[in-house]
Order: C-alpha cells, then structure tokens, then sequence
C-alpha cells in the first residue's frame, strides 16, 4: 500500500465513481481499476462495490477511508516541512482580483517588507467556481468569496450586508430609507463575478422584476464612479470609509444579504506565525467599521 494507491482510493471515495474519478486524476479507467484491484489484492479484502450508479464502500473501505486521510495529511506536511528547509520559507498567496480594491494601498508591499525574511508569491484568480476548483493547489492561504472544496480548511469568514452606493445628487439619496422596489427603472451596475453572495443577489433582483443594466469589472472603478455620477446605481458591501467624496451608501430595508469573504489553508497545514499575523491584517482591512439600519 503506497501513497499513490492511497490518493487513487481517495479520489473514488470523493466521486463515487472510479470513472469520473480517472478523468480528474488524468489517468484511464483502466489504470485506476488495475491500481486499485492491487490495492485490495495487498489487503485481502475489497474496498469496493460496483454498482449501475458507481461504487459505494464495503466496511473495509470506510475503514480504509476513515485512516486514509490523516496518512495523506502526514506525508504531504512532511515532504511540505522538508521543501521548506530546503528552500528557504516562503509564502504563496492566492487571491480573488478584487481583493485589492478592498485593501488600502501598498497593502501586500509593506506586508514584504516588514518580514524581509520571507519570500513572497502572489497568484490572483478571476473569481469563479472554475478557477476556485483548480488554481489554488500551490498555496498556502487562499483567499475566496466562495467555499472551496474537499484538501482546505477554512481559517477565516467574514460576511458584509449588501447594499447600494449611488451619488448624493441622486434623488434617491435624498429618501430616508429605501427598498427594492424604488430601484425599478433605475441604472444597476453589478460586478462581474461568480459567486454564491452574486448568484443570491440576481435571484432577489429577478424576484422584483428588477434587470442589471452594467456588469463591470472591479479594476473598473473610475467608469463606475463615473456611471454614477451620471445617475448609475451600484451594488455595494465594501466599507463605507472607502466610497470617492460624492458618492453615499445606504442598505434596502428588503435586502438582506451578505457579500461573504474566505480565508482558506491546506488542510492539515500547520500556519505558522507570519501567516496568523497577515490573516488578522486582512480581517481587519476588509471588515466593515460602520454599521447602518
């Protein structure tokens, strides 16, 4: 039973199915079949049932299973720990592209420059289930404004109440309180992103009769204070303290959703003190200071 073997009985656990399984390690079905009837030769026993719909485990495969992932874990810190002494210590970051919207400037760069004993690796990706799934692999801290799946742990969650920003010579601006149904005919900007907090806004909006009009791009913002100075409306969950001078905030009393933040490691990962100060640095940069009813 080698670490290899281990990896490819995972991966059927997970999918349920030694095909669809195959096509995710990048091997054939015939490969993944051999490796694993090996597998259960050196076991004496089957981990395994066949089915029409896929497989499902024999009580020796839950068993397996259940021991399988603390031995995965074990081996990948170790060769992790040994790479590290080898290399130095470094730290690799990924991060959704609008992340550096919500940071204030030079965020990262005095990061660098207060442990001048770290080498520092950045990989940002657009924000969506595709890239969420695949990018990450290689770093230490992923950061995400949707769950990532089965190998992270989640070390941080943060959620911020969507609402609108629009300029004060709007005379929407002007209402004390205001609702979904004051932004039918009006302008809506939306960013371009995927993701659950996305997916649960356009639902609310659809639900109202209510269309976007702009999808725009977070590198996008001076077009976007431009559109609303021009009578545009955009949804909005950043801090209020960051809005351009002229543009005001306000929540919709029917709108209650929450634009959600993730900070991810690998699971098993140990996160060493550095890492804890830049996750504390984050959460506190992105975190909103005002609260408005």
């Amino acid at each position: 039973m080698d670490y290899k073997q281990l990896k490819f009985f995972r991966k059927i656990c997970e999918e349920k199915s030694i095909n669809r399984a195959a096509q995710k390690l990048f091997i054939s079905q015939q490969a993944l079949s051999k490796s694993i009837a090996k597998l259960e030769e050196e076991l004496g026993t089957p981990l395994f049932i066949r089915t029409s719909g896929g497989v499902r485990l024999t009580p020796a495969g839950e068993l397996l299973e259940q021991r399988a992932g603390a031995y995965l874990e074990e081996h990948d810190d170790i060769l992790c720990q040994l790479r590290a002494a080898q290399e130095g210590t470094h730290l690799r970051i990924g991060f959704f592209m609008g992340l550096l919207q919500e940071l204030p400037p030079r965020f990262f760069t005095r990061f660098m420059d207060a442990h001048p004993e770290i080498q520092f690796h950045f990989h940002s990706y657009t924000d969506n289930e595709h890239s969420r799934a695949y990018q990450n692999d290689n770093c230490d801290l992923v950061i995400t404004t949707g769950p990532l799946g089965q190998g992270f742990a989640e070390l941080a969650h943060l959620e911020t109440r969507i609402g609108i920003m629009l300029s004060e010579s709007n005379p929407l601006a002007a209402r004390p309180e205001l609702s979904l149904a004051d932004l039918k005919g009006q302008l809506l900007i939306s960013l371009n992103t995927e993701n659950r907090s996305q997916t649960q806004l356009l639902e609310a909006l659809r639900a109202q009769g209510l269309v976007i009009d702009t999808v725009l791009g977070d590198a996008d913002g001076d077009l976007i204070q431009e559109l609303l100075g021009r009578g545009y409306i955009s949804f909005y969950a950043g801090k209020q303290s960051a809005l351009p001078e002229g543009i005001v905030f306000r929540f919709l009393k029917d709108l209650h959703l929450y634009w959600e933040f993730y900070i991810y490691g690998h699971r098993g990962h140990r996160l060493t003190a550095v890492e804890r100060e830049l996750i504390r640095a984050i959460l506190d940069a992105v975190s909103p200071e005002e609260t408005q009813t």
